[in-house]
């Protein structure tokens, strides 16, 4: 797979390694500030850095640096707030999100909230994806995939399928009510008519 744009955040790899089809062909690889320096060790070509640029330190030759500054907002949110406007059509995939502060930690999921990415951002054991609402979604399952619904506020999910525990017109709110739902084939199926959801997947098949 390839044709989708890469973002090398500044945090730590994931430790269980990097989804090789992510390295595969990239159209653009984009660093967040400090985050550029992952791309050698990936045997990555950069082609743009960019954020506050408070912590890049000394960029290779020939890389342009874009800043974006806004200090009501994070490098993260900056960088994918930049995709939507630049490469609206373009998939978003993150990397470099693991360790760090714990503030910067916790925030990332709400990267996607914030600026209603359609990125999918991968950690450690799995990733993270915004299901917008107004229309059904497909999410790539593997049977026995941990799946979790993560609602920033109340969420009207209209069906939940693919699952063990399936979903008809439930609302949800901000808690743990939606962890720990298992993939039962190779599709989830979501749609959520109203409301800020975060959904995961585990890489771990911990059922």
């Amino acid at each position: 797979m390839g044709g989708h744009i890469l973002v090398l955040a500044a945090g730590a790899l994931p430790e269980d390694g990097v989804p090789p089809w992510l390295l595969n062909g990239p159209s653009m690889v984009l660093g967040c500030d400090g985050g550029w320096k992952h791309a050698e060790r990936l045997g990555l070509e950069l082609t743009l850095i960019l954020g506050d640029l408070d912590s890049v330190g000394t960029p290779p030759q020939g890389v342009d640096c874009v800043a974006l500054p806004n200090q009501h907002a994070s490098d993260l949110p900056k960088v994918l707030q930049w995709c939507k406007d630049h490469h609206p059509n373009s998939s978003v995939h993150v990397i470099g999100l693991d360790g760090g502060r714990l503030d910067h930690s916790v925030a990332v999921p709400a990267a996607l909230i914030e600026t209603q990415s359609d990125a999918v951002l991968h950690m450690s054991g799995g990733d993270l994806r915004r299901i917008p609402a107004g229309h059904p979604h497909n999410v790539p399952a593997e049977p026995g995939m941990i799946i979790g619904l993560h609602p920033y506020g109340e969420v009207h999910v209209k069906r939940l399928g693919g699952v063990t525990w399936t979903l008809e017109d439930a609302d949800l709110s901000t808690g743990t009510q939606g962890v720990h739902n298992v993939a039962v084939g190779t599709e989830v199926q979501i749609h959520v008519a109203s409301g800020d959801l975060i959904l995961s997947r585990s890489r771990h098949h911990l059922a």
